[in-house]
């Protein structure tokens, strides 16, 4: 279990997934009150996803023996990763269109996550199939 690298990549994803709720993804600065910063337990939606993408990685390790399976949910890993990325732009986006009551508002590093996420499950999902082809060419040699 250990010992195939796509482990590696969905505990990666995973704790990507966990980092979204201590880093901000976006900053806005109000015009009389202090600074705010945006993490994912911020929003029910974003919270929502964030849980999502962590048990599906930590799910699909556990399914090491089942590799369709384990592939199938690196796709909706992906699929939450994407997800996430619009939702967190949609929420700073929506805060830079109210110009009276904020004086910036911007994207943070905590943005990238999402990203991350996505590809990691993108890697450990070409990692899967190429186990896949792997075994369905020994079972051709037999």
């Amino acid at each position: 279990m250990i010992q195939r690298i796509q482990t590696i990549y969905l505990l990666l994803a995973a704790g990507c997934g966990v980092l979204s709720w201590i880093i901000p993804f976006g900053k806005i600065e109000w015009l009389n009150q202090p600074t705010t910063a945006y993490v994912a337990n911020d929003s029910f939606w974003l919270t929502l996803l964030m849980i999502l993408s962590i048990l599906l990685a930590l799910i699909a390790i556990f399914l090491f023996k089942n590799r369709k399976m384990q592939f199938r949910l690196c796709i909706f890993g992906i699929l939450a990763g994407l997800a996430a990325l619009v939702l967190e732009y949609q929420i700073v986006h929506t805060h830079q269109s109210q110009p009276a009551l904020i004086q910036r508002a911007y994207y943070w590093i905590g943005l990238a996550l999402p990203v991350l996420i996505m590809l990691f499950f993108f890697l450990a999902a070409r990692g899967i199939r190429k186990d896949e082809k792997l075994v369905r060419s020994l079972d051709r040699l037999r």
